[in-house]
């Protein structure tokens, strides 16, 4: 519905609709039935949606059953549950698939109901992967748990194309950076530089943002592989990441505003600002990159202005200054926003 209010748009801003018509076709291309979903669409999602409800809760409550109950069932019976759900939801994945491909699915890629059971795969893998060391007593640390599960994963995101398994394997690498920080936090320092756990997270969510863009086609390099790029669209994953890795290069700049030693994150910062503002500016024209990476910007310029406040014999009268000034930089940020949306959609417009 989007593109043709866009395409509506594109042909008033060509005065191939007067402007007394423009209300009229706006509301057309917004009401209009073609754009309504239909019985079976809303059938068809409904199913898909209790689907893979269905296969989350079946994962997660197996891992519930077994800790309520671990003092009333011994150790070949929780073994003997987990191992004949894993083999009951594997074969339940092969005849959903070959229903699939005997219809015509050959890629099967996606939300599909075959996928839903490959998530409920990974979940009962993790719980095997922590039943084993609970149970013997391996003595491995947590952070190893989840990058063993991220490992017996990532084949299993890779054969379901899914965006829910993508962001299943994004969560368990970032709960094993995190976990492994807090196990040797002085070795992960002396490694990377620093004292907290934001730059490798902030590494390891960048690269997975442009590994998602590379594999998907966005970036061009690998665009034309059809089976490829379906298997790694995962545009949310490509948005929380990139989220997540503002986040992270942002706490570090306005760390580095006021610690000495950390100076340079801010070359870090100003070149990455540098370089995404080109590449989702006027390569790959991505509003929601360009608005978190210009508040952040907006959040580390007024951190510099908050320190030279500090540093001044007058902070009272830079208090006004800091102000004006926050108020004066999100508003022209809006503003700036609102016009480059506009031109994404006139040039989307224009090219439909």
């Amino acid at each position: 519905m989007n593109s043709i209010k866009s395409a509506v748009w594109g042909w008033f801003k060509q005065k191939a609709i007067p402007e007394e018509s423009l209300a009229h076709a706006l509301s057309l291309a917004c009401d209009g039935s073609e754009n309504q979903p239909s019985q079976l669409q809303w059938r068809t999602l409904t199913e898909l949606l209790l689907t893979w409800g269905a296969a989350l809760l079946i994962g997660a409550g197996l891992v519930f059953f077994i800790a309520a109950n671990w003092q009333n069932m011994g150790r070949f019976e929780r073994f003997a549950l987990l191992e004949s759900s894993l083999v009951i939801v594997v074969a339940i994945y092969i005849l959903l698939r070959y229903r699939a491909w005997k219809n015509g699915d050959r890629l099967g890629f996606g939300y599909t109901s075959a996928n839903a059971a490959l998530l409920a795969v990974s979940i009962i893998i993790g719980s095997l992967l922590a039943l084993v060391g609970q149970t013997y007593q391996t003595g491995a640390d947590p952070w190893q748990l989840f990058a063993l599960w991220a490992l017996f994963a990532l084949p299993i995101a890779w054969l379901a194309g899914s965006e829910l398994l993508w962001l299943l394997q994004a969560l368990l690498l970032n709960l094993t950076v995190v976990l492994y920080y807090q196990t040797f936090p002085s070795l992960f320092g002396s490694l990377f530089l620093f004292e907290l756990a934001l730059g490798p997270l902030f590494i390891l969510n960048l690269l997975l943002h442009l590994g998602s863009l590379l594999l998907s086609g966005k970036l061009g390099c690998l665009a034309g592989n059809r089976s490829l790029n379906k298997r790694f669209d995962a545009p949310i994953l490509q948005q929380l990441t990139i989220a997540i890795s503002v986040l992270c290069i942002t706490l570090l700049a306005v760390e580095a505003i006021f610690d000495e030693q950390s100076r340079y994150w801010l070359v870090v910062y100003f070149g990455l600002f540098a370089t995404g503002y080109w590449l989702y500016n006027f390569a790959l024209k991505q509003i929601f990159v360009l608005a978190i990476g210009g508040f952040s910007l907006v959040a580390v310029f007024n951190s510099l202005l908050t320190r030279l406040m500090f540093e001044t014999s007058e902070p009272v009268g830079l208090f006004l200054v800091l102000g004006l000034t926050i108020i004066g930089s999100t508003t022209w940020l809006t503003i700036w926003l609102r016009s480059r949306h506009q031109i994404f959609q006139d040039e989307g417009a224009h090219n439909d």
